[in-house]
Formats: C-alpha cells, structure tokens, sequence
C-alpha cells in the first residue's frame, strides 16, 4: 500500500519522550476525558491493548476500568515512557493490572495475545508508525472475534483526508466502521474486527 493509502505518515517522527509529561496533564481532561471518551467500550474484566501508551494517559484510567480480574497491556517503542508509565502505574496502585513493554518499530511483541484481546486503543500514534497495514495486521489478530479497536488521530498531525484513507484502507482489511466518535481535537473511529 502506498503512504497515500495509508494516510499522511510521519513515521520517523516519534513524540519525545519527555513530551510525555505535557501528555498526562490534569489540564487535558477537560478537553480528552478517558471516561468519556473510553467509558462506554472498557469494561471490568477485559483484556485492553493499548500502541502507544506514552506515560499512561488512558493506561491508568483502563487498569481501574477493568478491574482485578482485567489486564491492560501497553506496548510503547520507547523504554522511557514505558518506564514511566510503571512508576505512575505502581504509585496508583494498579501496577498489578498493567503489562508494560518496550516493543520494537515492526513487531508489536503481542503475539503471545492472539485471539485475546476485547479492546485496543491506538491514541495519536498511528500517525508515527512506519508500516500501518503491519502494524494493524497484528493489532487484528491479537482481537477476539468482534472486539473493538478505537483508532485517534490529532487533527494538527492528519488531515481528515488522509485519516479517512487509512479507516478506508482498514474497512478492507478484516475491519468493520463502527461509528465515529466525538474526540476533541481529534478525528477518530471505532473499528470491529470482523
């Protein structure tokens, strides 16, 4: 697939890790609540896949959200962020519900999760990814029948056109459009795995 079908790549580009801090802001609930915006698909006891986690933003929020008896795994291609994510993970006392890991730029290291997972999160990251269709290609497989996968781009990184040629791209590739969800300062849209 070329970048065109795929949508505007700016793989290379990678958050810094310390625009992480900027990420878990209290600030940023007013306009990207994890409750309202995940509260209707992440429920107690689920198994969640979250690319991209950062310093666990939505993590954390999740790790409650499923409880006990859930798991939320975190694949993130930078060792700083998910080292952060642990720290914040453990001081919120949900570090036991928390699978963090460093995986690398083609291989989500997820494989162990095949068939598994209830919910994937991808947040503001797909546009860093080098190989998309790969990448969504293993997010797919770790999916139960019918899961979901809540795909979130920033407007000030994707274009819409360019957003809605990757959803295209991923309506033909063992996905389903669900609906597309109000995200501020986002496009965004719930995917099944069908």
């Amino acid at each position: 697939m070329s970048d065109a079908e795929k949508g505007k790549n700016l793989a290379g580009h990678v958050c810094p890790w310390w625009l992480g801090y900027f990420l878990i802001t209290p600030l940023r609930r007013i306009l990207q609540s994890p409750e309202k915006i995940l509260g209707s698909y992440v429920k107690p006891g689920m198994t969640v896949l979250e690319v991209g986690p950062g310093m666990g933003y939505f993590s954390l929020w999740m790790a409650d959200a499923v409880g006990a008896d859930g798991k939320v795994v975190c694949v993130d291609v930078q060792e700083k962020m998910i080292r952060a994510l642990k720290r914040r993970a453990a001081k919120a006392g949900v570090d036991a519900t928390i699978d963090a890991r460093v995986c690398g730029a083609a291989d989500l290291g997820v494989g162990d999760l095949d068939g598994q997972v209830d919910f994937c999160l991808v947040f503001a990251v797909a546009h860093e990814i080098d190989d998309v269709d790969a990448m969504f290609e293993q997010l797919r497989r770790t999916l139960k029948p019918n899961a979901t996968c809540l795909v979130a781009e920033p407007k000030g990184h994707v274009g819409k056109k360019d957003f809605d040629n990757t959803i295209g791209w991923l309506a033909g590739a063992g996905f389903r459009v669900v609906e597309h969800p109000s995200v501020a300062r986002s496009h965004a849209a719930l995917l099944q795995r069908e």
